[in-house]
Order: structure tokens, then sequence, then C-alpha cells
């Protein structure tokens, strides 16, 4: 696999698991924090618009998607349920955490794609602006001086970075 699928099949599939996490996320807020429902709706139309502006790149190239897209989205809506029983402020760290990496792991997207696919770093460029306005906004809601946001922030860690190998090897 090429590096520019390698990076297509990565954002695809961790864009996909973003769907669920704020689907997750959602069913807690609805039933426990309903004033953070229309933030999670924008985020989560935005990742659900990133998971088909890279899977339109993946058809066009022919490559290959992860194996089983739903099954990514399924495992994104257990832990968003998980991350928003511990609470508001789990969600915001979760969210926090989660989008710095995603803003890191764009970056070196960017780096790469720039020399082979030009068109695709412009493109990630701009979602990478989206993603950025999702870290500032979480960022802004989370407070991070409790044990439970540091375990949240780690697990949220371990997750993206498990999610991320993943996707190159199925």
């Amino acid at each position: 696999m090429n590096e520019v699928d390698k990076q297509l099949k990565i954002m695809h599939a961790c864009e996909k698991g973003a769907t669920g996490v704020y689907y997750g996320h959602r069913l807690v807020a609805w039933v426990f924090y309903r004033d953070i429902i229309p933030d999670l709706n924008e985020m989560h139309r935005h990742e659900v618009e990133h998971f088909h502006i890279f899977g339109d790149y993946i058809s066009k190239r022919k490559s290959s998607s992860v194996f089983l897209p739903t099954l990514w989205c399924g495992a994104g809506i257990v832990y968003g349920i998980f991350i928003g029983l511990l609470g508001k402020n789990a969600i915001w760290v979760s969210t926090s955490t989660i989008e710095s990496i995603v803003d890191e792991e764009m970056t070196e997207a960017i780096e790469i794609l720039s020399e082979v696919s030009p068109e695709l770093a412009v493109e990630v460029s701009r979602i990478q602006q989206e993603e950025r306005e999702h870290q500032s906004l979480a960022a802004r809601n989370a407070t991070h001086d409790t044990a439970v946001a540091r375990a949240v922030s780690r697990v949220s860690y371990f997750c993206s970075y498990a999610a991320k190998s993943l996707s190159v090897w199925v």
C-alpha cells in the first residue's frame, strides 16, 4: 500500500470511528446533558462529512478502505457512551484529547500528501480547520485537573492510537 492510500485508509477509518463517538456522546447527552447536544450534533455532522470525503477519494483511487467500517462506528459508539457516562466534563476532555491527536496526525498527513497529492493535502487542511474548531470548543469547556479527567485523557490517547494502528492492518 502506498503512502497516499495508507493515509486515506487511516483518516477514513478514524472519521468513521469519530461518527460513532459523537453518536454515543449524543445518546448519553440526550438523557443527562441536553445543553451540549447542539455542539455534539455539529461535530458529528462534520465527522460524517469528512468520512464521505475520504471515502470519495478512496473510490477515485480504487484503493481499499478499512474492513467493516460499521465495526469502527460501533466501537466508537461504545467508547462514546462509556465516556459520556463518566460525565459532561469527560466528553469535553475526550474530545479535546482526541482532536489534539487528530491535529498532529493531519499535520503529518498534509506534509506527506503535499508532495504526492496536493489536491488531497488541501482537502485535509480544510478538514483540519474544522477539527481544530472541535478541539478549541472542547478545550474551553473541559477541566483537566481531576483524576477522572486524567484517566479519560489517557484512555482517549490509547484508543486513538489503537484505532490508527488497527486501521492500517484491517
